[in-house]
């Protein structure tokens, strides 16, 4: 025959580890979107520093080409500006003076084709010159990079013997 057990009352139970666990799932979930923030921006910061290190480069290749140019004499497209007098603005802060086909500004194609897409910019380079006296030049090149926003501005003085 079977005994009858004598039955245990159960303790009442308070539901502390169902808490603890949500607690703990909260805090996790909150530290997994913080390193996701912190990875996008991370990943924007790169891409911003790249694109500046293109506008960079094209304003540097910009200058070195106009550079190039009036070391050999050869201004051919290019128009020898003075420098602006005091009250008005240097010709260089102008932004008309660097609107595609300005007569202010040389283009400087930086691919064969002379797509400025093709290296990665929204618009090719250019350079202006500045006569300064004597045989003294100021080149200045101007790009922007992949987006229009991202603009480098490079100087240069060059003098002739």
């Amino acid at each position: 025959m079977n005994c009858p057990r004598p039955s245990r009352a159960l303790p009442a139970q308070r539901g502390a580890t169902l808490i603890i666990l949500l607690v703990t799932l909260v805090v996790i979930t909150m530290l997994a979107l913080s390193t996701v923030r912190s990875t996008m921006m991370d990943e924007k910061m790169a891409g911003n520093a790249r694109d500046r290190d293109k506008a960079f480069q094209a304003a540097e290749a910009a200058v070195q080409g106009c550079l190039a140019k009036v070391e050999a004499n050869d201004f051919a497209g290019i128009v020898k500006l003075t420098p602006a007098t005091s009250p008005e603005p240097a010709v260089w802060e102008v932004e008309a003076n660097w609107a595609d086909g300005a007569a202010h500004s040389y283009e400087v194609r930086l691919t064969a084709s002379g797509v400025a897409s093709e290296s990665g910019l929204s618009r090719n380079a250019r350079c202006m010159v500045e006569w300064l006296g004597a045989n003294n030049y100021r080149v200045t090149g101007r790009a922007t990079g992949a987006s229009s926003s991202t603009l480098v501005m490079l100087q240069a003085t060059y003098s002739q013997d």
